[in-house]
């Protein structure tokens, strides 16, 4: 944390008024079970929980102190008019102090891969503990701000990534993060149910350059229909923009203009293959597994929207073409399963774009098995299935002729039915 950690400095930048001695703390928790002795605790309201629920345990844990919506006698406090606002105003407190460069990426997809990209490249030049990333898939409200609680004074860059389900969500967390260099991976059809079409999904992407500091650096592999759209919300900042930027070109385009911002020694062209020459690992994206029985798996359950899956498609159609071997085996002669879980937050258009991945998928896999759901008119090589049925149906492809590829939305845990097989 980038500010001192006593309650008077946290009661005066989350806007609160303490009741208590002024004490230090060791870290801000937000979940009480994970409390130790010396630290504060934070009660978040969901949904369908209230962290006020949780005060009691907290204290007996060992908080020494609580944020909280209402006095609680005979205990340190910081009271306050919402707990998620106070974390919002602390997290903006922890921006503002923070004097290394941010760099905020967004997309329908490949937002994660970017960070991980972009944190390792530039951690193998400045040092590990010189560049900070966000947690995995961190990206919606809470986990920003708990992210940029993270900061320390060590860093020089800060890797974020900001997703959104809804409309306004991508300006909410943008307005907090003000970035010094903004990435639009791409704008495809992810999200649908809550940004109604690709349309919407261009208008909420964009609101990222909105937010970007004034002479900042955007960056966006933005299809023409809304090149207008982009450079108009990035307006006074520093604009690359392409229709037609490979997801490769892109990350290394932002990290040429890092590198300079940073001051650091210029990357050559060879340096920048050999880094990406190697995969970036992620855990869900793409990666490579064997099961008991020797079959080879592809575990790419992270996430999945249309655009993901087609991307997917192109890779495992490369790998096809350039008669790779892949832990010891030629990837052509492989035979192929797609297991593929139901894509979330498409809205209406959820079975036009369902039977269009599935088309797809079929054409490219020998077999293609859609756990728990169903659509009419496919082809013969697809099959649906019941979740509970999917372990056993696969008995018989789990030896080392067959590569088996799993993707599906995170509701659908792909993850857990791998990790039975391996």
């Amino acid at each position: 944390m980038l500010f001192k950690k006593d309650i008077e400095n946290l009661a005066k930048y989350g806007e609160g008024k303490y009741f208590s001695e002024n004490l230090e703390f060791n870290e801000i928790i937000f979940n009480s079970k994970k409390i130790k002795p010396g630290d504060i605790f934070l009660p978040l309201k969901g949904k369908t929980h209230d962290g006020h629920d949780f005060i009691s345990e907290a204290y007996s844990q060992g908080a020494i102190c609580v944020v909280s919506e209402k006095k609680i006698p005979q205990k340190n406090i910081i009271l306050v008019e919402n707990t998620n606002s106070f974390l919002r105003k602390i997290a903006k407190k922890q921006r503002d102090l923070f004097k290394g460069l941010v760099v905020g990426i967004t997309g329908s997809n490949g937002k994660t891969t970017s960070k991980e990209a972009i944190y390792k490249f530039l951690s193998s030049r400045l040092g590990y503990k010189s560049v900070y990333k966000s947690p995995g898939n961190y990206n919606n409200f809470f986990g920003l701000c708990f992210s940029l609680l993270e900061l320390k004074d060590s860093h020089q860059v800060g890797c974020f990534e900001i997703g959104t389900n809804n409309k306004g969500e991508i300006a909410e967390l943008a307005e907090i993060l003000q970035m010094d260099i903004s990435v639009i991976t791409n704008i495809g059809s992810a999200h649908l149910e809550g940004l109604k079409d690709v349309d919407g999904v261009a208008n909420e992407k964009t609101d990222i350059f909105k937010f970007t500091k004034e002479g900042g650096e955007c960056f966006g592999n933005i299809p023409k229909k809304y090149l207008k759209l982009a450079k108009e919300k990035s307006f006074g900042k520093k604009t690359s923009f392409s229709k037609n930027t490979s997801h490769l070109d892109l990350l290394k385009n932002s990290l040429r203009k890092i590198n300079s911002l940073l001051e650091i020694d210029n990357i050559s062209d060879i340096e920048l293959e050999k880094f990406f020459s190697k995969d970036i690992h992620v855990p869900g994206r793409f990666e490579l597994k064997q099961s008991k029985f020797k079959a080879l798996i592809i575990d790419d359950s992270y996430n999945a929207n249309p655009d993901s899956f087609l991307f997917a498609f192109e890779k495992i159609k490369k790998l096809n073409k350039s008669k790779k071997k892949i832990n010891g085996k030629n990837f052509s002669n492989l035979k192929k399963i797609c297991v593929m879980g139901i894509m979330g937050e498409l809205g209406s258009k959820s079975d036009v774009l369902h039977k269009e991945i599935i088309e797809k998928a079929s054409l490219i896999f020998d077999l293609v098995l859609a756990i728990d759901f169903e659509l009419e008119g496919c082809k013969a090589n697809v099959k649906f299935l019941k979740r509970n049925d999917i372990e056993d149906y696969l008995k018989d492809y789990l030896n080392e002729e067959f590569l088996i590829f799993f993707k599906g939305s995170r509701s659908v845990k792909m993850e857990n039915i791998i990790d039975n097989l391996i």
